[in-house]
């Protein structure tokens, strides 16, 4: 079946991508206006390829056409096929800094990424030989992106390049690169993964940057931007994934309300006695947490960074290895 192009609104083209990964295809949107704007290129496979060469003619754009990509954030299904694209097109790639050395497969960055990992899920009790996951996330990369660049730097507020309607939203949580971009005339957002409809986003954690020397709390940043969300006029929210979102006050205070609802969990589940991270993801998601640690332990660590803030919680070092107790 042939790919197109669905209008979403006025100028605002969506585009399925398929995906090899659990969560299904990924939107990309085409903001066809004067100067062409691709949000999002999905990942380095050939049917993504083909899907959005296809998705792209059926609504009369030629790659050649498109003059700037923009990225909602770095994860490999959202911006694996960018070399690709803008060899094709010789547009230009807009991204927060924090996604550069990601896009680019810097090596230097890539070590301090794994040195960074090793040391959080040793932390967190991961025994040893669960410790390759770290090798598959580098895997991943490699496999599903090539490296790349980026020609221009977004930030909060501004005006988007060569689209004077839209603004551009920082939008952490899900990733430390996450931007949104908002057109106020009809209130719409386009909002990557930071506002999705069948699922919750996970705050994934990330190393620290700029010199940090303590890691992003991920799940607070998260609900932060959320909030900023749920006081703005927003019609539409066009997701990375799904159907478009037409009750984003209502859905964000759902999760926000979850948030609370995994602390509760865990209190109880400490109630038993001090436990590691990696023993308490296990007992809150039993199924997933072999399969899909690096979800499962940033839901986990996310949520004992909120008990630590409140006071809930406390925690003790011992071997290398930190217990959380109540």
């Amino acid at each position: 079946m042939t790919a197109r192009g669905v209008r979403m609104a006025p100028g605002v083209y969506c585009i399925e991508i398929p995906t090899p990964f659990h969560v299904g295809s990924v939107n990309v949107y085409v903001l066809k206006e004067e100067h062409v704007t691709l949000v999002d290129v999905g990942p380095l496979t050939e049917e993504a390829w083909e899907t959005l060469q296809e998705g792209l003619a059926s609504i009369e754009i030629r790659m050649e056409e498109i003059k700037q990509i923009i990225l909602t954030h770095h994860h490999v299904d959202h911006c694996g096929l960018l070399e690709r694209v803008r060899r094709v097109s010789g547009a230009r790639t807009l991204a927060h800094p924090l996604a550069r050395p990601y896009v680019q497969l810097d090596e230097s960055f890539m070590a301090y990424h794994d040195e960074f990992f090793t040391h959080l899920y040793s932390q967190s009790g991961v025994p040893a030989d669960k410790m390759i996951i770290i090798e598959k996330f580098q895997k991943l990369m490699q496999t599903f992106s090539q490296p790349s660049q980026i020609d221009g730097l977004l930030k909060h507020e501004q005006i988007v390049p060569l689209l004077p309607e839209w603004q551009v939203l920082y939008t952490p949580g899900h990733s430390q690169s996450h931007l949104s971009l908002y057109r106020e005339k009809d209130r719409l957002l386009i909002g990557g993964d930071h506002i999705i409809k069948h699922i919750s986003s996970n705050a994934f954690i990330e190393p620290p940057r700029d010199g940090s020397r303590s890691r992003p709390l991920t799940l607070v940043q998260y609900r932060t931007a959320l909030q900023m969300c749920a006081d703005m006029e927003i019609n539409q929210v066009f997701a990375g994934h799904g159907e478009p979102v037409t009750n984003h006050r209502e859905l964000i205070s759902s999760r926000l309300q979850k948030n609370w609802d995994r602390t509760n969990a865990l209190r109880q589940l400490l109630a038993s006695g001090e436990k590691t991270a990696y023993e308490l993801a296990a007992l809150l998601f039993p199924t997933l947490y072999e399969k899909e640690m690096p979800l499962t332990l940033s839901e986990t660590i996310g949520h004992i960074d909120l008990l630590m803030i409140l006071h809930q919680v406390d925690v003790k070092e011992r071997d290398g290895v930190l217990y959380y107790h109540l």
